[in-house]
């Protein structure tokens, strides 16, 4: 407690500048431990690290450079002294951290960075992600994995910056694809140490005799670990371990990616998976930065953006109390910033775009390439009107070769609407008045997502579930298999704990069975719904949560990785009046057999042609978005239409043999 007290202290003070207090903290630590644990400990690299961390906060970089230096020597010193598992796992933790502390410091100190010193500084910190990767296995528990991986997320950052400075020198595009790649892996290894971390997460398809096995080898691991065994007997159960992993890479490969995958996930070869008549556009965010990589078939291209006043105009976009005119002028200075600098490069049609931060809560549809004087001429020039766009959330699903697979039905609907007779009757099923749900009882009633559901059920030959029978068990046991999954519901995003999200389903009236109507993300990841799309109209069902040098995690994350192969999702809290009708246009287009994200395209535009006043305001129409697999939805017919077609041609054929018939 103490000596983590210090190490606080003086961070504390280092950052606020107080550099007497934070080094005389950190040296009573590091004098404490050589005088009561000895020297050559893990304690000892521990001070003497935290030493070279303080001098580099405090802008000393010549005096961490030599700390990072002296503790370096110290590791390689101490590490041979260890006869235990458990102290030589202790020191090895710090290796990585050292060998950022000095690529960091020799980085600020060295005023001609040449290409020669940043390919060796990048070749070690290389090397420490690879320290890292090897590092996941003995910290057996889940949760120290997460704690791994958050401790060292600063060397990925860092990383990155210094191949983007290599790409900038050398135009070598394989430092730009370092880029990417180091980018796009501090990503995913955020989703999956959020997730990592939750012990109620439970995954689909992955047989609990499986899920068994796992733990049964981390409690060996974990002994093996412990200070009364030896190198060895690490080494024996460690292989015991590796054998595992790959039975389950073969066998369940989905869960082994997201559970088990390297920590450093490589983007070679990407243009070769980008589709045809296809531009990617990848922004991120790298230190003061914003950059922008555009990705085709034919090249990759970086583009430095500037983000002077980004966030508080994507904010602004979404003030009510805004005027016409200063939103008009905010999509053309938007469009200006984040897309005008690359503009003539994009010469496909089609552009994924797959967004970082605070873009993931703009629709770049509502871009306009010239001030406008009304929302009216948006149908003509937007970017909305220029390309068809649809998301991703990261180059890692970038897949040109995906199939889509061929279900036998298609389409689902859940919708709870959430009407005054719907809740009365929960009401008279609760026996206890002071059990009762009163946030359930005010959730609004959604009338025109109801219509919705039974209009389209019809049209696709499909079924729905409305009101008292959209409840969560249902749902979880027919939502499968289907082309089209739609819910229309209300949810609640939690910006705190992102796996906490939920979606909203009716009350259970059968008083035997418990009221549990919330289903949270980390739920639907052992929930089976598998569709070409799911239709989730909820509130704000794909709104990102992030905080600096994190991406998304939501519920659309959530259904990806539960079968559905693409999501159209909200933004942000939409009118459901309107939302209803962009998606009952959708509906008609695909099923003329049009792809996704034209079909939503030409929803749009029929939307706002034939809208008026307020609603054309983007507010009511740009929140839905597609994310995703963009192929058309191949539906099964309809057996009505094959009767009446079998009927005419039967009649053509009775009406074809009277004709010829000669007459008695």
């Amino acid at each position: 407690m103490y000596l983590d007290f210090t190490i606080k202290a003086s961070r504390f003070y280092a950052k606020h500048k107080e550099k007497d207090k934070a080094i005389g903290m950190a040296e009573k630590a590091y004098y404490y431990i050589t005088a009561n644990q000895g020297s050559t400990t893990a304690f000892e690299i521990q001070q003497t690290l935290n030493l070279g961390e303080i001098y580099f906060e405090l802008g000393d970089y010549k005096s961490a450079l030599a700390q990072a230096l002296s503790t370096q020597k110290l590791l390689k010193k101490t590490l041979p002294t260890q006869t235990n598992p458990i102290d030589s796992t202790k020191i090895i933790f710090y290796k990585p951290q050292i060998i950022l502390l000095k690529a960091k410091s020799a980085f600020q100190l060295k005023d001609n960075r040449n290409v020669d010193f940043l390919k060796m500084e990048f070749s070690e910190l290389q090397e420490a992600i690879q320290l890292i990767e090897e590092q996941k296995i003995l910290v057996g528990e889940d949760s120290n994995i997460t704690l791994l991986i958050d401790n060292n997320s600063n060397i990925f950052e860092f990383a990155k910056q210094l191949a983007l400075e290599l790409y900038e020198k050398t135009k070598d595009k394989q430092y730009l694809t370092h880029a990417m790649s180091l980018h796009e892996s501090i990503l995913y290894n955020r989703i999956r140490a959020r997730l990592n971390a939750m012990s109620s997460v439970a995954y689909g398809k992955v047989p609990v005799s499986i899920i068994n096995q796992e733990i049964e080898l981390k409690e060996k691991l974990k002994a093996a670990l412990s200070e009364n065994n030896t190198i060895e007997a690490f080494m024996n159960v460690n292989s015991e371990w590796k054998d595992f992993l790959a039975e389950l890479k073969k066998d369940y490969p989905k869960y082994y990616k997201l559970r088990f995958a390297s920590i450093s996930k490589s983007l070679k070869d990407i243009e070769k998976k980008v589709p045809a008549n296809t531009t990617i556009i990848k922004y991120l965010f790298s230190n003061d930065d914003l950059l922008a990589i555009l990705i085709s078939q034919n090249e990759t291209a970086l583009y430095k953006l500037d983000k002077t006043d980004m966030t508080s105009k994507i904010a602004s976009l979404q003030n009510k109390n805004q005027t016409t005119q200063n939103n008009v002028k905010t999509l053309n200075d938007l469009y200006i910033v984040l897309w005008q600098p690359f503009a003539k490069q994009v010469k496909t049609e089609r552009v994924v775009i797959i967004p970082d931060r605070d873009l993931f809560n703009l629709n770049f549809e509502m871009l306009t390439t010239e001030r406008l004087s009304n929302y009216k001429d948006m149908e003509t020039k937007s970017l909305l009107s220029k390309h068809l766009i649809s998301y991703n959330y990261s180059l890692f699903l970038i897949d040109k070769d995906h199939k889509a697979t061929d279900y036998k039905n298609n389409f689902v609907a859940f919708v709870p609407e959430f009407n005054s007779q719907m809740k009365s009757k929960y009401q008279i099923s609760m026996r206890d008045s002071l059990s009762l749900d009163q946030d359930y009882l005010n959730l609004l009633p959604q009338p025109f997502t109801r219509d919705l559901a039974q209009k389209s059920a019809q049209l696709f030959n499909g079924s729905s579930y409305l009101n008292e029978k959209s409840t969560k068990s249902l749902f979880k046991n027919n939502a499968k298999a289907h082309k089209i999954i739609h819910i229309g519901t209300h949810a609640e995003s939690n910006n705190i704990s992102p796996e906490l999200s939920r979606l909203i389903f009716a009350k259970s009236m059968d008083s035997t069975q418990a009221d549990d109507n919330y289903l949270y993300t980390y739920e639907i990841y052992n929930t089976n719904l598998s569709s070409n799309l799911a239709i989730l109209t909820a509130c704000e069902t794909g709104k990102p949560t992030y905080q600096a040098g994190e991406g998304m995690i939501s519920l659309a994350h959530a259904f990806n990785y539960a079968g559905s192969e693409s999501i159209l999702t909200s933004l942000w809290k939409i009118d459901e009046k309107s939302s209803a009708v962009i998606i009952s246009l959708f509906y008609k287009y695909i099923n003329k057999g049009w792809a996704k994200d034209e079909a939503l395209q030409q929803a749009k535009l029929d939307y706002i042609a034939s809208a008026e006043g307020r609603t054309l305001h983007p507010q009511y129409w740009a929140g839905l978005v597609l994310i995703g697999d963009t192929a058309p939805i191949e539906l099964s017919s309809n057996p009505n239409y094959l009767f009446w077609i079998l009927a005419v041609l039967t009649l053509l054929v009775v009406i074809y043999i009277l004709r010829k018939k000669p007459l008695a």
